[in-house]
């Protein structure tokens, strides 16, 4: 029992755990509403400020007298307060060490009796009558000042409001006090339209609690706290009504602080009522991490809010039980008029965690899924707070969530896959506890697939199934999400007869919006109808084969092999040029096929949307068609995604036959990407080459037979031999190829090959100037290297015999001594002077080729400019002279570009003519 009552408290006669207070708040978690009150109340009576008036309006159920009783045992105890659990914590943010002794009040309204006087043996000779003679009477007792009763005597004794003075005079005399007043609109709608009562009138009571908020609000340290139903239902009839509405306007002008109790604080009230504490705390960290590792690892299957620490610590401090049951039942059943949000929380989890116990539940937690609406005690705790739509509500109950013969058992029990973790039966009732009717009882909520599969997927469970289930029940079940007779049966019907071939070209259709290129691939060609629909060029593509054309793993060859096979081999009537450009992506065989299925009814809620008006659906009924074919068609997304999950990668080892690696693909992100990215890591699609395995490739396939290979005929085999690397185009080649050109560890470069045989232009450990050219060779290190030393001693040599004359003879001192092909030398006589010649200046025109100006270039500067420039104190200028004819207009774009490059360019005189 969880109804706290504070007149049994008062009167000594409450159960323990409420009556004494070390016990009371032992089991007590203060929440933070519940925390600010206790510190209004402890500034109040020590005189630091505080509210003197302090409402408590919350829905039924929600803690007011909880609240009220915290009160009660904190400042009627202040002596003692600070050894009570949690107390430290309301004083230190009070700002005080210790209470004073606090005279308390309380007034209940469901046990005053108005009709009756009352004799008290504490005040001898006085008759009781009124509220605020029963006020006054406890304050007389408690400070022992019997004449303090004699300041109301009179006032008590007409049934007349006593007036704020006096009041004020009471307070003090009794200060520091506090006055609870709970059940205020159940006392005034007893005496309401009564005029011959002992307890005064209904306008004298309501004076009365004028005057005390204003006396309240005057005196020293005194305070009143008053609870107040928060809806009229709750008031009980049109005289509690009329009382709600006139109290509220006296207490109009207070501030409410009161904060109702959240859902991870209802699960701390729950801890403390029904659990002992935790003495495995690592146990609970390795549960909570597991889960949350989990969310993290599937953000597309969980809400998104699951991946974030905030919600891992939600885990532990919920720990046992997860956070989403919390959330729906205060998110959505607590928003019912007459539940009861603290106290229906606690009855309820109760009753589950009493079920879960009895039949040694062993799961890690306590989620939506595992509450079993068959016990009828638990689902009595929910069913009690619709107003309408109660015997529905549980015929649905047993029909499809959790009866013995319920669906969801059945479809457990025909699919093994289900039945070995209960799938179906703990989707349905996540469902369940998801779909709070609204107050007319003829709605439902529903939830997000991404918040059932919160409710039911623990850690190492295949999310695939409970998928699987949730699509099976809402394909066969008639009230998910509603206690009505829903429009599934009609859309079930339409779907049956869908045309299973147009319901899988509408799912064809939808591997359109998968169509854009990525940052890997050139093109994504979706399901080709035939192997000239997918071009065969040098780039890497990547092929989407139809829902028709699904893979299946299990050893023979599927129908997507055999299309990929196809389009592989051949482009229309002629044979395939760059096979090692393609790779494809194929459909599950189950997944698909339950894909179809899920398009057979989107296109059946289509159907029913369209004829809206012929079927005269209502306005819940539109809603609900458009709702379900928003679903409809988010499930066939997420399913088309999950199905194509099959990368089909050719791959071949020498000259052996093509075969075929299969990887799975998990996520539920575009399969264009999840091909991407796996392509990418796995090296079977190279987007950044290193020359030192281009190299590698070279000496191992395309070098064997000769010294040299062309870059052209190098692109040409990678693009298509299936035993040769995967590169995505040939922009990573020319890269891996100009990072090879700083090193001379790999390959030369050279512009080709003379009439002798001799490499033109041959480069070897320095970079080039401008990009290769596609036409130039790749040569082998050693042999560029053997070219380049023989033209080096070839070079030294002609340099020797230009310093060293040879014809007609040797110069030796002056004399020539003779001819160089071994005759007498003859005496000539001394050699004449030479005149002295100061040569200065060099300068020379040259005429580029203009496809390879930048070898052309290059060579002037090995073979002129760097002897020229070495000299001491040389100053060098080099200018480029352009000259373009053309024999046509050139056209204004053309213009306009180059007038913007040369004035960037630094160009100093640049210009066009007319002719």
């Amino acid at each position: 029992e969880f109804a706290a009552d504070l007149a049994q408290v008062a009167r000594g006669t409450a159960s323990s755990e409420y009556q004494d207070p070390a016990d009371f708040f032992a089991r007590t978690y203060i929440t933070e509403g519940m925390e600010g009150l206790l510190v209004q109340a402890v500034q109040r009576v020590c005189g630091l400020g505080g509210e003197p008036v302090i409402q408590l309006k919350t829905a039924f159920g929600g803690g007011k007298t909880h609240s009220m009783l915290a009160l009660y045992h904190l400042l009627r105890n202040g002596s003692r307060a600070s050894t009570y659990s949690g107390v430290s914590e309301v004083l230190a943010r009070a700002g005080v060490r210790t209470l004073p002794d606090t005279r308390v009040v309380t007034l209940v309204g469901t046990w005053l009796d108005p009709s009756k006087s009352r004799r008290d043996p504490f005040l001898p000779g006085h008759t009781i009558n009124t509220i605020w003679g029963e006020m006054t009477a406890q304050l007389a007792i408690q400070t022992n000042d019997l004449e303090l009763y004699n300041l109301i005597k009179e006032p008590d004794k007409k049934g007349v409001s006593p007036g704020a003075a006096t009041l004020v005079e009471i307070l003090d005399r009794s200060g520091p006090c506090l006055i609870l007043i709970d059940e205020l609109v159940a006392y005034a709608r007893k005496i309401y339209g009564q005029d011959d009562l002992p307890a005064g009138t209904f306008e004298s009571v309501l004076s009365f609690i004028q005057e005390l908020t204003e006396a309240c609000r005057a005196s020293k340290n005194s305070l009143v706290v008053a609870s107040i139903p928060e809806s009229e239902m709750e008031a009980g009839g049109d005289a509690g009504i009329q009382a709600l509405r006139r109290i509220e306007r006296v207490f109009g002008r207070m501030e409410a602080i009161w904060k109702p109790v959240v859902a991870d604080e209802g699960f701390e009230i729950v801890r403390r009522r029904l659990f002992k504490d935790i003495i495995d705390e690592r146990s609970v960290d390795a549960v909570c991490r597991a889960f949350s590792r989990m969310y993290q690892d599937n953000p597309i299957d969980f809400p998104v809010e699951c991946k974030e620490v905030a919600y891992l610590e939600r885990l532990k401090s919920c720990y046992p039980i997860h956070p989403e049951v919390f959330d729906r039942l205060y998110e959505d059943w607590a928003t019912l008029e007459n539940f009861q949000r603290t106290r229906g929380v606690l009855r309820f989890m109760a009753s589950v965690i009493r079920d879960l116990w009895e039949k040694g539940n062993q799961e890690l937690l306590i989620m939506p899924g595992s509450i079993n609406f068959g016990d009828s005690i638990i689902r009595e705790e929910l069913t009690r707070y619709l107003l309408e739509g109660k015997d529905a509500w549980n015929t649905v109950i047993d029909k499809e969530v959790d009866g013995a013969r319920a669906l969801s058992v059945q479809i457990d029990n025909q699919q093994t896959r289900f039945g070995q973790i209960g799938a179906a039966r703990r989707v349905a009732r996540t469902i369940a506890l998801g779909s709070a009717p609204d107050v007319r009882g003829q709605r439902t909520r529903g939830l997000q697939d991404v918040r059932i599969r919160l409710g039911v997927v623990q850690p190492n469970e295949p999310i695939p199934v409970y998928n699987d289930a949730l699509n099976k029940l809402h394909a066969e079940l008639s009230h998910l999400y509603d206690t009505r007779p829903t429009l599934r049966k009609t859309v079930q019907d339409r779907a049956s007869q869908v045309d299973l071939d147009n319901a899988a070209y509408e799912v064809q259709k939808l591997l359109n919006g998968w169509q854009r290129p990525s940052h890997n691939f050139a093109g994504v060609h979706p399901a080709p109808a035939a192997t000239g629909d997918v071009p065969d060029d040098d780039k890497a593509r990547l092929v989407l084969l139809s829902p028709k054309h699904a893979y299946r793993r299990n050893g023979s060859t599927s129908k997507a092999q055999v299309m990929a096979s196809d389009i592989l081999s051949s482009r229309g009537n002629g044979p395939r040029l760059y096979r090692n450009m393609l790779a494809f992506v194929a459909p599950d065989s189950e997944l698909v096929a339950h894909t179809i299925d899920e398009m057979r009814l989107c296109m059946a809620w289509q159907s029913v949307l369209d004829d809206e008006d012929s079927l005269n659906l209502d306005a819940a009924q539109r809603r609900e068609v458009r709702e379900s074919l928003t679903r409809s068609k988010e499930t066939v997304d997420r399913r088309l995604r999950e199905a194509y999950s099959w990368l089909l990668v050719p791959v071949q080892e020498g000259t052996n036959p093509i075969e075929w690696d299969a990887y799975r693909l998990s996520g539920n992100e575009n399969p264009v990407e999840k091909a991407s990215r796996h392509m990418k890591n796995d090296g079977s699609l190279i987007t950044d080459w290193s020359p030192y395995v281009l190299k590698m490739e070279l000496d191992r396939w395309l070098w064997s037979k000769s010294d040299d290979i062309s870059i052209k005929e190098l692109w040409s085999f990678l693009a298509q031999y299936c035993y040769l690397p995967r590169i995505r185009d040939y922009a990573v080649l020319e890269d891996a190829i100009s990072k090879g050109f700083h090193s001379d560890a790999y390959f030369a470069y050279a512009e080709g090959r003379d009439s002798e045989g001799k490499y033109i232009d041959l480069h070897l450990g320095r970079p080039l100037v401008g990009r290769p050219s596609v036409s130039g060779l790749l040569v082998k290190v050693d042999v560029a290297r053997a070219q380049l030393e023989a033209e080096e001693a070839e070079r030294r040599r002609k340099e020797s015999e230009r310093e060293t004359p040879t014809q007609p003879g040797v110069i030796r001192n002056g004399t020539e001594t003779g001819s160089t092909d071994g005759g007498p030398a003859t005496p000539i006589g001394p050699a004449p002077t030479l005149p002295v010649r100061e040569i200065r200046r060099f300068y020379a025109t040259a005429d580029l080729d203009p496809l390879r100006i930048a070898s052309g270039a290059a060579k002037i500067d090995d073979e002129i400019l760097r002897a020229l420039a070495a000299l001491p104190g040389a100053r060098v200028s080099v200018r480029l002279e352009i000259d373009v004819d053309v024999p046509n207009a050139i056209p204004e774009n053309i213009i306009r570009a180059t007038n913007m490059n040369s004035e960037i360019l630094g160009i100093r005189v640049y210009g066009f003519e007319e002719k």
